[in-house]
């Protein structure tokens, strides 16, 4: 009998060191997004699917970072935490604190099923600092309210991914 064994979070940050690409620590682009993921159990109706988002905003409501962004895709939905400014990592143990900081933050929300979303270490970085004064970019982001996530008050964006439509309704 083979058992599949999950990565907890911490785990996954760590895989940071190894997995995720040089441009997202390397002093030259800025942090583009922390990702997370919730999965969406097999099976789920469109009413239990709005059921299920309206709980995940409201429990990410309560969170001491808030999320910005929510991206429905097929058997999971997305959390995106997007820097405030400009957050720029020097190195690669840098960013991996900075995942591990993430980490325990998931762990600490007491959502169900978060997780970290990995595929972010590939993603392409947006901004390039090089127009920019040391001024205005942070060299030592943490993950607070300070740093990532939406201003106060501001709604959370729900955005349909899905490309099967099973869920067109409710983004």
């Amino acid at each position: 009998m083979h058992v599949t064994r999950e990565r907890n979070n911490h785990q996954v940050a760590v895989s940071s060191l190894t997995k995720s690409r040089n441009d997202h620590y390397d002093g030259v682009n800025a942090i583009y997004r922390l990702a997370a993921q919730v999965p969406i159990p097999k099976g789920t109706s469109s009413d239990g699917m709005q059921r299920l988002i309206k709980r995940l905003v409201r429990d990410l409501s309560v969170q001491r970072v808030l999320a910005n962004r929510i991206n429905i895709h097929e058997g999971v939905l997305e959390i995106d935490f997007y820097p405030k400014g400009f957050q720029m990592v020097m190195t690669r143990g840098q960013y991996a604190g900075l995942q591990l900081e993430f980490a325990e933050f998931l762990n600490q929300s007491n959502i169900s099923g978060i997780s970290i979303q990995d595929g972010c270490y590939m993603d392409d970085p947006e901004c390039s600092v090089r127009t920019v004064s040391n001024e205005s970019i942070n060299f030592f982001p943490e993950f607070n309210y300070k740093c990532f996530g939406a201003p106060e008050n501001e709604p959370i964006e729900i955005i349909n991914c899905c490309l099967f439509k099973a869920y067109g309704e409710v983004a």
